[in-house]
């Protein structure tokens, strides 16, 4: 007994075969597709971007906060006889050029105790239409053995 095999041979591909095979994407899917990878990258863009607001944010605070600190130095430098209680200091046109416009720095001097002066030095400036304000107190007492008498 001989079995035969027959086996089928593939046909050549035509171009009226191809054209009506079902491999591929439809319309639909290329167009869900391209709404999708919109969207995704659209909210990739809107996190860069708040990224960047609240980095340069950050980089006006540090800003802000070294420039109370260099003033409180300058006045600890100047001495304690130099600082008359009740007076307010400006010291505006001292800030970093890098802070936001409608920047203002002022000092407040107080003396809560004989011996004692008390400095409050502020940076008040606009950071995106949000009103920030730093402030930095400290102390600054008689120094040496003949001072203040």
């Amino acid at each position: 007994m001989l079995m035969m095999i027959h086996s089928k041979q593939k046909e050549p591909k035509t171009v009226s075969s191809v054209l009506k095979s079902s491999e591929g994407f439809t319309l639909v899917e290329l167009i869900v597709t391209i709404v999708v990878l919109g969207i995704v990258i659209t909210s990739i863009a809107g996190l860069y971007y708040y990224n960047q607001i609240m980095q340069l944010q950050s980089q006006h605070y540090d800003l802000a906060v070294r420039a109370d600190r260099s003033e409180i130095e300058d006045l600890r430098n100047d001495g304690y006889d130099s600082l008359t209680p009740g007076t307010n200091i400006n010291f505006t046109s001292s800030l970093p050029s890098a802070l936001p416009p409608n920047k203002t720095g002022t000092v407040v001097v107080s003396q809560p105790v004989s011996g004692l002066i008390r400095v409050d030095v502020t940076v008040a400036y606009t950071d995106f239409g949000i009103s920030k304000v730093v402030t930095i107190s400290s102390d600054i007492g008689i120094v040496g053995i003949d001072e203040g008498q």
